[in-house]
């Protein structure tokens, strides 16, 4: 079985990675990150520098936003769970986004992401995300060349878009149609 580096441990043995094009998200994170306890953050604006950096020492967990170029969070993670990629297939990752749609999820999930983090979020919910990523248990399965979480298929089945209602519109008379309805009686 091939589990992720940071399964069973505690947050404070983890060492975060945030990767995002944003100043005020990297350091709003880095500031929740310690609030919780994790043990050490560290932070990148650019992608390609954030994956070389991996690539000569891996984190145990990296939170990545969506939007960033040249390389967008997706991105990202696909190319670390590259089979090739040496212990990056193996570091549990998260996309941020403030926009997770299905479409979203979907592509995040089929990188192998394990999860999509909902912007904006709360320390506490950063800690449930993280405490239930270091317990995910799931292994993972080598799909073509590159590696994602198993359970796949049930977890996109989970985000399938609902049926949306829309809504009916009210036919309440107007005071201007109900004198008009009086005039014609």
């Amino acid at each position: 079985m091939l589990h992720h580096r940071a399964l069973g441990r505690d947050l404070d043995q983890l060492v975060v990675m945030v990767v995002d094009n944003r100043q005020p998200m990297r350091s709003l994170m880095r500031a929740m990150l310690a609030a919780i306890g994790v043990a050490r953050i560290t932070t990148y604006e650019n992608p390609v520098e954030a994956l070389a950096a991996m690539r000569a020492d891996a984190p145990d967990v990296v939170l990545a936003g969506e939007a960033m170029r040249p390389l967008g969070g997706t991105d990202l993670i696909r190319s670390m769970r590259q089979a090739d990629a040496g212990p990056l297939c193996f570091v549990p990752a998260m996309i941020m986004s403030a926009h997770a749609k299905p479409d979203l999820v979907a592509e995040a999930l089929q990188a192998g992401a394990h999860q999509v983090l909902v912007l904006p979020t709360s320390a506490s919910t950063l800690y449930r995300r993280l405490d239930w990523l270091v317990n995910d248990d799931r292994p993972f399965e080598l799909r073509d060349t590159h590696y994602v979480v198993s359970g796949l298929e049930e977890r996109l089945a989970l985000s399938i878009p609902r049926p949306s209602c829309a809504p009916v519109a009210a036919s309440v008379p107007t005071m201007a149609a109900q004198a008009d309805n009086r005039q014609a009686s």
